[in-house]
């Protein structure tokens, strides 16, 4: 008996100390049963299957924290960026669920497929989206909608607005008749405070002024919109009074209590209170009958993703349980909550408990708090901007207004038909010709004895990296994708080394002195090629796999905000600094063999159209460089200068390497190996007497694949041993 009882001792403290604990935190404005029970509910909920997970929880509400959202957002941040040391799984208002995206982990590697497929239809899980990721699930919902003091629409024999102009005719009649017996009495509650639920009432209102019900959310610079800011105007002057109209949550609670009020826009405070106090929760009125709007709130439920792939499994399993359809459905019947799960309002036990029909029927909007590059200054500056217009504090109109909103809120790109991609179209396309026509001339077996400097192979291989480069400058048109951002310096870098690579080794293998690099280089110079190439491929992985380059949005106080691509942190930035650090060394290494190699007379032209690139190359990567560290805020100048010195890389390499030879060849008609007495030397370090022997001459004319490169030093002649390169 004792025996079994140790073991079962023994069983309990190996089972709690193999358990995984997953940590979960929350701000509540409001605490209920349902927040007081969770704990429980999933504990016995994992015992039950067998899982060794446990939940502790973490609220705070406001008896322990201030209720603002700019000090409820700044207490979630300093406790998110602990990262790893912080809570597995945060429970957030919706509203902070766009500004914290960045260290939530994409739930779709981590939830049952079944549990997010069941809130695909729901208006409320647009919140918990940020482009593709899926950064959260909705816990619960609030509705926003129109209560309506019945008793005083039934005294006199008035019905519940379904448009806005009928509120207005029905609130100015009843409060002409009954101001007089109440004094205290108050019209239009629109719910417009100073702070977040301001623009509550915004949304709801340039939302409800959709042409039809399936319309979306019209565009802030759209005619709809206009006319719905000019309504609200309208409604403040003609159906509530400036105090009414900006009333806050204290006095509301109170004017709904008391019955003091005709018509009130408010959140949905749940069954009990309506029925104690008699209160009648309808869809808000629109522009027209049948056309409404209700501004989507709620908690929503994320993973933090710095914790360990173990601790990502348990809050899965935790995720799975309190998101199902089954608690979803129980907390409605039991804790009057409202589910984001759109299916709920079709169950038959679900719709005995709750006016099913009202809520299935809410035409949903979402605040943007996903998607705006910064969430806090949209919201503000639409506010400001809004009341100043609302309560005659401004001279812009409507129309000004919304103009100015638009520019913070949206992101802007490089259209495909603006001036400046248009230029930089031209350009590319031009170069584009330019290296066809290229190819083309390189083929001509007549004019290819002019190329003798690299093979056949490599000089093809120049042309492309030309083209990779050129491909830079349409990455940058239109929306940027992380795809676009990922290949951009991949093709800049890839670029750069299949056009100056081949030169690099080209120019050591030629080098007048003997040493074992330049014959190591000429006997293995197609390994010393792709060994270039695998290194920087593998520069460009590693960047990859620490801090890829990926969309980013510019935030431009007085002006269009726009995407740019960039890495996310210094790592990154020390990666691009490696690539530049390469590159210019490359080029500063061929600067320091152009003096030695100057006067080799067999490769005047070539040197010295090679010198005249780097040169201005050099220049060029500077000066992008430092356009990189240059904040502007225009996006087209913002794309255009960088593209504008990527054209310039390309066109100006092409033109010296290729346009010197077509001009020398088909319009001065020089055969530049045409005599061999012309060949002379007159390098720094060799006697301006020595020339060239004729047979290394002649060689280069008959041999595409074979060069003679050794010197040697015998009688004053300068001679080449034949080197076959791949």
């Amino acid at each position: 008996m004792n025996m079994l009882l140790l073991n079962t001792i023994i069983l309990t403290i190996i089972g709690l100390v193999n358990a995984i604990e997953v940590t979960l935190h929350g701000f509540l404005y409001v605490q209920n049963e349902f927040h007081n029970n969770l704990e429980k509910t999933v504990n016995e909920y994992m015992k039950s299957k067998n899982l060794d997970i446990t939940l502790k929880t973490v609220f705070e509400n406001p008896d322990s924290s201030s209720g603002d959202p700019n000090h409820v957002a700044n207490a979630l941040e300093q406790i998110i960026l602990k990262k790893d040391k912080g809570y597995d799984l945060y429970l957030t208002d919706t509203v902070y669920t766009g500004r914290f995206a960045q260290h939530f982990e994409d739930l779709n590697k981590y939830v049952d497929k079944k549990v997010i497929d069941l809130y695909k239809d729901g208006t409320a899980t647009n919140t918990c989206y940020v482009d593709t990721k899926l950064v959260g699930l909705p816990l619960s919902v609030d509705y926003g909608g129109l209560y309506s003091n019945m008793s005083l629409l039934n005294k006199y024999n008035q019905t519940i607005p379904k448009t806005w102009d009928e509120l207005i005719n029905t609130t100015n009649y009843i409060y002409e008749r009954e101001s007089q017996l109440d004094p205290e009495l108050h019209k239009y509650l629109a719910h417009f405070p100073e702070y977040e639920n301001g623009l509550v009432s915004l949304l709801e209102f340039i939302h409800s002024f959709r042409d039809s019900p399936n319309d979306k959310f019209p565009e802030y610079t759209s005619d709809n919109a206009v006319a719905a800011l000019e309504e609200m105007k309208k409604i403040k002057e003609n159906a509530s009074t400036s105090d009414d109209f900006a009333t806050n949550e204290i006095l509301m609670m109170g004017a709904l209590i008391t019955g003091k009020y005709i018509f009130a826009r408010f959140w949905y405070i749940g069954d009990s209170l309506s029925k104690e106090y008699e209160l009648s929760f309808n869809q808000l009125p629109g522009k027209k009958e049948g056309i409404s709007a209700s501004c989507i709130g709620g908690s929503n439920t994320s993973m933090n993703r710095y914790i360990s792939e173990e601790r990502k499994k348990a809050a899965a399993e935790v995720l799975n349980f309190i998101n199902s359809f089954e608690q979803q459905k129980k907390n409605i019947i039991t804790n009057n909550f409202r589910s984001a799960i759109h299916s709920t309002y079709s169950d038959p036990e679900v719709c005995q408990k709750i006016d099913c029909p009202k809520f299935s029927s809410m035409q949903g909007i979402v605040r943007p708090s996903s998607s705006s590059v910064n969430y806090e200054q949209y919201s503000e500056r639409f506010r400001e901007l809004a009341r100043k217009f609302i309560f005659n504090e401004s001279n812009q109109s409507a129309k000004e207004i919304l103009e100015e909103i638009d520019d913070i809120r949206k992101i802007h790109y490089v259209e495909v038909n603006s001036v400046a991609s248009i230029i930089i179209l031209s350009f590319t396309l031009l170069t584009l010709i330019s290296l066809f026509c290229s190819y083309i001339y390189l083929s001509i077996k007549r004019f290819r004895k002019q190329f003798n400097f690299l093979t056949y192979g490599y000089w093809c291989i120049f042309l492309f990296g030309i083209l990779m480069a050129l491909c830079y400058c349409l990455t940058g048109i239109h929306k940027l994708t992380d795809y676009n951002c990922l290949i951009r310096p991949f093709l800049l870098s890839i670029g750069f080394s299949l056009i100056y690579i081949p030169f690099f080794l080209k120019m050591i293998s030629i080098f007048p002195s003997k040493n074992g690099i330049a014959k190591f280089v000429k006997e293995h110079f197609m390994l010393v090629f792709i060994v270039f190439l695998i290194i920087d491929v593998i520069l460009n992985i590693t960047w990859y796999l620490l801090d890829p380059m990926g969309v980013n949005k510019f935030m431009v106080t007085a002006g269009k905000n726009f995407q740019y691509c960039s890495s996310f942190s210094s790592t990154g930035k020390i990666m691009q600094y490696i690539m530049y650090g390469l590159k210019l060394t490359i080029l500063v290494i061929m600067c320091v063999l152009v003096f030695a190699e100057w006067n080799l007379a067999a490769f005047k032209q070539d040197i010295r159209s090679i010198t005249s690139t780097l040169y201005i190359n050099i220049l060029l990567i500077g000066l992008f460089i430092i356009v990189e560290h240059i904040n502007i805020q225009n996006r087209y100048l913002f794309f255009g200068l960088r593209s504008a010195l990527v054209l310039c890389f390309c066109i100006s390499t092409l033109t010296i390497i290729f346009g010197s030879k077509y001009y020398n060849i088909s319009i001065r008609k020089e055969n530049l190996f045409s005599d061999v007495s012309t060949f002379k030397s007159s390098s720094g370090s060799i006697n301006s007497s020595h020339y060239y022997n004729s047979n290394f001459v002649r060689s280069q004319i008959s041999q595409n694949n074979t060069q003679y490169s050794q010197i040697n030093n015998k009688s004053g002649l300068l001679k080449y041993k034949n080197i076959k390169y791949d």
